[in-house]
This record gives C-alpha cells, sequence and structure tokens, in this order.
C-alpha cells in the first residue's frame, strides 16, 4: 500500500524525470528527526516493490521510476538535477502553483526548461550550466519571439493569475548580452539574487 508521500515522490520522479537521495530528502523528509534515514527507508522500500530504480554507481544514489524515461547514464541528467535543484530553492521562498519541465509548443517555438506560476507570476525559465555563445542564445530567445508574434500565449493566459507574456528567466553564472524587444528578459544565478533584485527595484 502507497502512502500519499510515496505518491508525492512518484509524482515529483515523473514530473522531474530523476532525483537524487537528498533532492528527495529535502523535498519530502526535512521535517523529520533522522531525515536522511528515513528517506533511505522508503525508497529502499519502494526499490524492493519495483515502483522505482537507482543508479548506485552515484553517491548518494540517484533514482529514477520503473520504468524510467530517460537513460540512468543519459548526458542529461546533470540537467534535470539542476531543475530540482532550481524548484527546492524556490521552494524555500514560496511554492510554485505550477512547474511543467520541458514542455513543447511546436517545432518553430520554444522548448523552456520550465514554465512556472510563481509568486502570481508566469515564467519560463532556461537553466544555462554550460555556457552558450551569444549567438547560440539569441536564436534560442528568437523561438520566444516567434511565439511572442504567433500570441499562442493569449490562448491559454487565462488559466493563470498572469495573463501578460511570461518573463524568460535565464538562470545562468554570468549574463548574456541579449535584448528582445516586447519580452522581459531576467538574468540572475540562482533564485535568492532574483529576490534581491525584485528588492531594490521595491517590487515586492
Amino acid at each position: 500500500m502507497l502512502t500519499s508521500r510515496d505518491k508525492r515522490i512518484l509524482e515529483a520522479l515523473t514530473l522531474f524525470r530523476c532525483m537524487t537521495r537528498d533532492q528527495i530528502k529535502n523535498l519530502f523528509f526535512r521535517d523529520l528527526k533522522n531525515p536522511v534515514t528515513a528517506a533511505n527507508s522508503v525508497l529502499k522500500r519502494l526499490r524492493r516493490d519495483n515502483y522505482i530504480e537507482a543508479n548506485t554507481q552515484w553517491k548518494p544514489y540517484t533514482y529514477f521510476l520503473n520504468p524510467s524515461t530517460v537513460k540512468k547514464h543519459s548526458q542529461k541528467i546533470s540537467h534535470y538535477l539542476a531543475i530540482v535543484d532550481f524548484y527546492i530553492e524556490l521552494c524555500e521562498f514560496e511554492t510554485p502553483t505550477l512547474f511543467h519541465v520541458e514542455q513543447r509548443y511546436g517545432s518553430s517555438f520554444m522548448q523552456p526548461d520550465i514554465f512556472m506560476v510563481w509568486k502570481k507570476r508566469s515564467f519560463f525559465v532556461e537553466i544555462q550550466r554550460s555556457r552558450y555563445t551569444t549567438g547560440l542564445m539569441e536564436e534560442k530567445l528568437e523561438r520566444y519571439m516567434n511565439y511572442f508574434r504567433y500570441k499562442g500565449w493569449y490562448s491559454q493566459s487565462s488559466e493563470y493569475a498572469d495573463q501578460n507574456f511570461p518573463s524568460v528567466w535565464i538562470v545562468s553564472k554570468s549574463p548574456y548580452h541579449v535584448n528582445i524587444d516586447g519580452i522581459n528578459i531576467i538574468q540572475t544565478s540562482n533564485v535568492k539574487s532574483f529576490l534581491q533584485k525584485l528588492i531594490s527595484h521595491k517590487e515586492l
């Protein structure tokens, strides 16, 4: 019999594709007296019952649904784990009311790493672990501009609190020299620095 927490862990693995033991601990066990022990116990049981799989070559283990939607040694694993880290950091301030990973919008348009509604604002998020050239980033942003011109957003925006075109938030260690008319582009290294920018502009 799956507990409600078991089901939330499986839902998270469905959303994120994979998670480390520590990420699962931080999201679902952090309020317990011995969160590591509790997380290990639950994950061991879920593996035993064939709900999840693990890559045991990495420490702590990285967990996947069974069957997994990604290969355990895929080059994208570190990227997916970075998305989980970003989500955990968001939740330290406020849990997103909506969070989609790699939602597709069409071959001519963008495929953001994340679409989310957070603090009553909508965002497309690009998690940049490797450095793109300015030209490649401009090409990526042009796909957002295509979607903006197409007005595809407005057919679904009534579902969200913020009906303006979502801000494009680039999470990168260093900013890119890019600017697209009509689209609000945010560039920070993490969530905390974004909130500090908001405070400095008296937007909170």
